[in-house]
């Protein structure tokens, strides 16, 4: 599995999240500046570019540091040398977001391929913590 994150191009569509280079910090203070005080969601396309291709994820970002994975086409669906997801749990918690979530929907369509990245501590999911309980890293 790659896991280094220098070989992968990130590219979002929300121009809030260029703006301010995928930080937190900067962002929830364009987004302070812009709703004053208010909750904030962003909606936003990724396109994470490696040397297998490129996946495309919608993701939803909000004020309290989760990033919400509501779509997701992969660069490569062999879980084992698939590098977005844990390129953009890398990116995430480097950027000083939370660890990403996929949504129920998305871990219903594949659960063993999510699975694996939520065993590994790569993902959160409330799905999975209801299934199966709290993994102990979580407790």
């Amino acid at each position: 599995m790659m896991s280094d994150i220098d070989e992968l191009e990130f590219n979002f569509s929300d121009i809030s999240m260029c703006e301010s280079g995928g930080y937190f910090d900067k962002l929830n203070d364009i987004m302070n500046e812009e709703i004053q005080g208010h909750k904030w969601t962003v909606l936003t396309n990724l396109s994470i570019s490696s040397s297998v291709g490129i996946c495309d994820l919608e993701l939803q970002c909000n004020y309290e540091k989760n990033i919400y994975i509501l779509s997701y086409r992969p660069s490569i669906g062999d879980v084992y040398y698939n590098p977005d997801i844990p390129g953009l749990s890398q990116w995430a918690q480097e950027h000083g977001w939370n660890i990403p979530e996929p949504t129920q929907f998305i871990v219903q369509s594949d659960k063993e391929f999510w699975r694996f990245f939520y065993d590994t501590l790569i993902v959160n999911c409330a799905y999975f913590d209801k299934v199966y309980g709290k993994r102990e890293h979580d407790v």
